[in-house]
């Protein structure tokens, strides 16, 4: 199974390197923008018609649970009536009983049924007795009939009742499933536009500076925006100790490496160049802490993952450009459209407990900078960071591996 997951990784990362398409002029900035206005669109679009899935769904459980209420209604409402009619019949039996007793009673020669009968005076009273006897008992008996055929017909309600309320009420658990998973698919719709609309709100950003510095329409931003950045790189931290590598960690790929540093150090522009963002990355409707961040305890709306993160785009000499990624800051000193210059303090590093409750960032377990670098002069998407990304020991030799130091 890794096998295909290593050839599905390398087809992604080749066809993201060869085939991606780098804003270059103002105008590409703006078809970008439109792109984005228009997946958001269709994001909003997708979140509504899940909107309207719960909504059905929920409507479907209200209903299940209203009649898995008139049903239990409807099988208390039986049992009152088998217990009426177990009453009535008992009440029929012993209007027979006395019947007989005092007909018995009634003989003076003798107290039992026979008596009464077989001692009339002719065959006319003896028939007549017969007659009231048989009349009488079979009237009675007919009712009692009547009672218990109705008592079996409510027994009978009462186990199809309970039949029908056992299947409601799985009917009721599988919408509940159901709804659940309907749910999570919601917030991951609403995780998605909220990443499309940052995404759109950093676009409408690096325009305006572009436009406030003059460019125009078809003008390549990279003559008339940008910083040229010189030979050579700044290290982005005075000293780390790396935590993590670029690629494979664990059961994830790590499209970055972790340099492991105090909480507050100063964070450094690699070379000259342009901010393309400066925030926070996506926020998310939900968080769940469990094995996450130990910072943060309980799950919270609006929270974040990566908490504030600055890109800047350089430009080479040789016509090169790179963006380079600062993740996890605890504050930053630059904004969208700023021009840098390499060794200049553009943040305080985060990763540890002031950065992950300052933006309830819940993918940070310890005090570190995330940095990667990647190919072009777009900005990578922090909620798919693949991209063209590229491990940074290509121009940051002291980033070989965990456990490795620098200190400038």
């Amino acid at each position: 199974m890794k096998k295909y997951q290593y050839v599905i990784l390398f087809l992604s990362v080749f066809f993201s390197l060869c085939c991606s398409v780098q804003a270059t002029t103002l105008q590409d900035l703006y078809n970008d923008l439109s792109s984005l206005e228009k997946s958001y669109a269709a994001a909003q679009k997708k979140k509504n018609l899940t909107q309207a899935e719960m909504n059905n769904v929920r409507a479907s459980i209200a209903s299940a649970e209203a009649e898995i209420r008139q049903a239990q209604s409807d099988i208390t409402q039986a049992e009152k009536d088998i217990a009426k009619s177990e009453e009535d019949i008992n009440k029929k039996k012993e209007e027979t009983n006395q019947m007989l007793l005092y007909l018995q009673l009634s003989n003076s020669k003798g107290n039992s049924m026979l008596e009464y009968v077989f001692e009339a005076d002719n065959y006319t009273d003896f028939i007549y007795r017969y007659s009231v006897v048989t009349q009488m008992s079979d009237y009675n008996q007919g009712l009692v009939d009547e009672l218990n055929t109705l008592v079996k017909q409510l027994n009978s309600k009462k186990e199809t009742l309970a039949l029908k309320q056992t299947e409601l009420a799985k009917k009721k658990n599988d919408l509940q499933a159901k709804y659940l998973i309907v749910q999570a698919q919601y917030k991951s719709d609403e995780d998605d536009s909220m990443d499309v609309a940052t995404q759109i709100s950093d676009k409408k950003k690096l325009i305006k500076k572009y436009e406030n510095m003059g460019c125009s329409r078809n003008q390549n931003i990279n003559s008339c925006g940008s910083a040229q950045a010189v030979d050579g790189w700044t290290y982005p931290l005075n000293s780390f100790r790396q935590s993590s590598n670029y690629g494979w960690d664990e059961n994830r790929y790590h499209y970055a490496v972790d340099l492991g540093t105090g909480e507050g150090s100063p964070v450094k522009a690699v070379a000259n160049g342009i901010v393309l963002s400066s925030g926070l990355t996506r926020t998310l409707a939900t968080c769940n802490y469990n094995g996450s961040s130990p910072y943060l305890a309980a799950p919270s709306r609006n929270c974040h993952c990566g908490g504030y993160v600055i890109q800047i785009q350089h430009n080479m000499p040789n016509g090169s450009s790179y963006v380079s990624l600062y993740m996890h800051l605890l504050s930053a000193s630059v904004s969208v459209g700023d021009k840098v210059t390499g060794g200049q303090v553009i943040a305080s590093s985060g990763g540890g407990p002031q950065e992950a409750k300052k933006w309830v960032d819940h993918c940070t377990g310890g005090p570190h900078l995330h940095f990667t670098m990647s190919y072009g002069a777009s900005p990578i998407g922090t909620s798919s960071v693949a991209g063209s990304t590229f491990d940074p020991v290509k121009f940051f030799p002291a980033m070989k591996g965990i456990g490795s130091s620098y200190r400038g």
